[in-house]
């Protein structure tokens, strides 16, 4: 694990790919120096002040920890059993999924367990939610950041 400052190009690039994909744009005036925590090539976890993003290849995904963020991502509510499951890195199968927002195939997605609504992974949708009606079985979502992840233990065990 390697740890370092991007510089401020690179800074501006990762906030212009923010305000293109993500539905809400943070304040990024403050964001002025960006710490990444290198977990391998293509897997970063950039960390902002107060805001924490997962970098995969092209991919840029909000960090867990920040839940004012996840707040303005369309969520899918799934049942309790299947939380072992999905906190263990498994995609977000149909008949776990008991409530879902309005999103649509490619959006990034985040998973709420039904009893306390807390965040437990963000992924990619690999449908529309109007497909999920129709759906008896199969991969809603594709879990991308899920709680105890490599990210999840690299944030904590950083210094940063």
């Amino acid at each position: 694990m390697r740890i370092y400052t991007l510089s401020k190009r690179d800074t501006r690039t990762i906030i212009n790919d923010i305000a293109k994909t993500w539905p809400v744009i943070p304040d990024f005036a403050k964001f002025t120096q960006v710490k990444v925590i290198e977990i391998d090539v293509r897997k970063n976890l950039l960390l902002l002040p107060n805001l924490g993003i997962i970098k995969l290849d092209n991919l840029l995904l909000p960090y867990l920890k920040n839940t004012e963020t996840l707040r303005n991502f369309p969520s899918i509510v799934v049942d309790p059993g299947a939380v072992p499951h999905i906190c263990n890195g498994a995609d977000i199968m149909r008949p776990g999924v008991i409530e879902s927002e309005s999103f649509r195939k490619s959006d990034i997605v985040v998973v709420q367990e039904s009893r306390y609504k807390k965040f437990i992974a963000v992924g990619i949708a690999f449908v529309d939610k109007s497909d999920i009606e129709k759906m008896s079985k199969g991969v809603v979502v594709k879990n991308n950041h899920y709680i105890g992840d490599r990210f999840w233990e690299a944030h904590k065990s950083s210094i940063i």
